[in-house]
C-alpha cells in the first residue's frame, strides 16, 4: 500500500486516541471504585449491556486476514464455515452456560474446574487456556501492520506492536480493555462500511459484483467437501471454551446482562462478516490474481482516497489488536491468578493477585514477543496448538455447568489428557504419511481436533453419569 502523510497522521491520531482512552478513561473509572483483585481482573463483574456486546463483538475477529483469505478463496462457503457455525455455538452458549457462569463467584476458567474437578483438572486447564490465548501470533500480525507503513525492521515493529498495545492493561486492568475494545469496536464497523461504499461506488453494485465470480465462490460448499465443512461445525464448539466469553460473563453485570449480550453479539457478528464477505468478494472479482492474504488491503488500496485509506489501516489494527489485548491478558490472569498464586513460592508471599497478574502481563509480552521474533514461521503451529488443547476442555467444561451430570475428579483428568494426547499424536503423525496407502492417508486427514472430540466424547458415555433425583 502507499501513504499519503495524512494517512499516516490519522494512523498516529488512532494510536494516540488508544492509549488516551486506555490510561487516562480506566484511571478516572479507577479513582472511582475500589482498587481490588475483583476490580482489575473483570471490571468489578460490572460490565453493562453496551460495553459488554462491543468488547465480545470486537474480540471475535483477530484473524482477519485469514478471513479475507477465506472469503477470496471459497467465496460465500467461508461464511457457512466460519460465520453461520458459530451463530448457532453462540446461541447455544447464551441459552445453556451464560447465566451459570455469571452466578458463580469464580473469575476463571482453572478456577472453576479446580472448584468442580480438583488442583490437577485446574493446573492442566491453566495450560490449556495459555495455549488457546498466547498472543504471539497476533503481535506479529500487528507488527507487519506496522512495517506496512513504517518501513521499519519487523523485530523494532514488533516490540512497538507489544508496547503500545499491552502497556495500558497493567495500568487499567481488564476495564482498559473492555474501553479501549469499543473504541476498536466502532473503528471497525465504520472502517470496512466506508471501505464497502467506496468499492460499490467504484466497480458497481454487488449484484454485477457477483456475475464476475466463479460459479463456486457463489456456492454454499465453494468446492469444499462436506467433510470439511461439517468439521468447521464441529470446530465451532471450541466457543465453549473460549476464555474470553467466559471472562465477559463473568464480568456482566448480571446474569441477564451475559445471556443477552451474546445474543445481541450474534447479530453484530451478522453484520460485519456481511461486510468482510461483500468486500472480499469484490476483492476476488476485481483482482482475481493477487494473494488472498492481501485481499482486503489490495482493494483498500486501489479504491480509498487520503485518509480513508489510513483510517482503513486503523481499522486493521483495531480488529487485530482488540483480540491482542483481550488474549494478552487472559493469558496474564491465567498466569497470576491461577499459577503464581498457587505456587506457594516465598517471593509472592503476601503479594495481591493484581501484581501477580501484572507479572503475568509481562511473561506474556515477553513470551509473545520473543516467539513472533525469533520463530515467526512456527507461529502457524502455535496457532494450531489450539486444536490439540481445546478437545480436553471442551466436554469436562460444559459437563461442570449441569448439576443432573457427574463426572468424578479423575474421570476429568482421564477426559482431558487423553483426549488432547489424541490431537497432538494426530497433528504429528500427519506429517509422516507419505508411505502410507491411500486409505491410511485419508485416516489421517482427519482434523487433529475433530479426532480429539471424538475420543473425549466415547470417554464422555464412558465416564459421566446422570445424577438421579436432580431436581431435589
Amino acid at each position: 500500500m502507499t501513504f499519503h502523510w495524512v494517512d499516516i497522521t490519522v494512523i498516529i491520531l488512532y494510536f494516540l486516541v488508544i492509549l488516551f482512552v486506555g490510561f487516562y478513561l480506566s484511571s478516572k473509572r479507577k479513582a472511582k471504585s475500589e482498587s481490588s483483585d475483583i476490580e482489575f481482573i473483570l471490571a468489578g463483574r460490572g460490565l453493562t449491556l453496551p460495553f459488554f456486546i462491543a468488547t465480545l463483538v470486537a474480540t471475535w475477529y483477530g484473524n482477519i486476514f485469514g478471513i479475507g483469505e477465506f472469503v477470496y478463496s471459497n467465496g460465500i462457503a467461508a461464511w457457512v464455515c466460519f460465520g453461520l457455525p458459530y451463530y448457532i455455538t453462540a446461541f447455544l452458549f447464551a441459552l445453556l452456560i451464560a447465566k451459570k457462569i455469571r452466578k458463580s463467584d469464580v473469575k476463571t476458567i482453572p478456577e472453576h474446574m479446580e472448584l468442580k474437578f480438583g488442583e490437577k483438572a485446574g493446573l492442566i486447564s491453566s495450560i490449556i487456556v495459555i495455549i488457546i490465548t498466547l498472543p504471539a501470533q497476533y503481535i506479529l500480525m500487528v507488527g507487519l501492520i506496522f512495517q506496512l507503513f513504517t518501513g521499519w525492521t519487523l523485530w523494532i515493529c514488533i516490540i512497538a506492536a507489544a508496547v503500545l498495545s499491552l502497556t495500558y492493561l497493567y495500568t487499567g486492568g481488564f476495564h482498559a480493555d473492555v474501553l479501549t475494545n469499543t473504541a476498536q469496536f466502532i473503528i471497525m464497523y465504520l472502517g470496512f462500511g466506508i471501505l464497502l461504499i467506496y468499492t460499490i461506488a467504484a466497480y458497481g453494485t454487488p449484484e454485477h459484483m457477483f456475475n464476475s465470480l466463479p460459479g463456486e465462490h457463489l456456492s454454499f460448499s465453494g468446492g469444499l467437501s462436506w467433510q470439511v465443512i461439517l468439521t468447521w461445525f464441529i470446530i465451532s464448539f471450541q466457543t465453549f471454551v473460549d476464555p474470553g466469553f467466559h471472562q465477559r460473563c463473568a464480568a456482566a453485570s448480571s446474569p441477564k446482562t451475559a445471556q443477552r449480550g451474546i445474543l445481541i453479539s450474534i447479530a453484530f457478528w451478522v453484520l460485519f462478516d456481511t461486510l468482510t464477505l461483500l468486500t472480499g468478494l469484490y476483492s476476488r472479482a476485481v483482482y482475481p490474481n493477487i494473494s488472498p492474504l492481501n485481499a482486503f488491503t489490495t482493494l483498500a488500496d486501489n479504491v480509498l482516497p487520503v485518509f480513508w485509506k489510513g483510517f482503513f489501516v486503523t481499522t486493521l489494527l483495531a480488529v487485530v489488536m482488540s483480540t491482542l489485548d483481550s488474549y494478552a491478558f487472559i493469558t496474564a490472569v491465567t498466569i497470576g491468578n491461577d499459577l503464581l498464586k498457587k505456587a506457594k513460592l516465598k517471593i509472592i508471599k503476601g503479594v495481591s493477585t493484581k501484581y501477580l497478574v501484572r507479572i503475568g502481563l509481562i511473561i506474556t509480552a515477553i513470551m509473545s514477543v520473543s516467539l513472533a521474533i525469533i520463530l515467526p514461521s512456527a507461529l502457524q503451529i502455535l496457532y494450531k496448538t489450539s486444536s490439540v488443547a481445546i478437545p480436553g476442555l471442551l466436554i469436562p467444561l460444559t459437563v461442570s455447568f449441569f448439576k443432573r451430570y457427574h463426572l468424578s475428579k479423575s474421570g476429568a483428568v482421564i477426559i482431558m489428557l487423553v483426549s488432547s494426547g489424541i490431537s497432538l499424536i494426530w497433528t504429528i503423525g500427519r506429517g509422516f504419511t507419505e508411505k502410507l496407502t491411500t486409505i491410511g492417508k485419508l485416516f489421517w486427514e482427519i482434523e487433529p481436533m475433530l479426532a480429539g472430540i471424538s475420543i473425549s466424547l466415547v470417554l464422555a458415555v464412558l465416564l459421566i453419569s446422570k445424577v438421579k433425583n436432580n431436581e431435589k
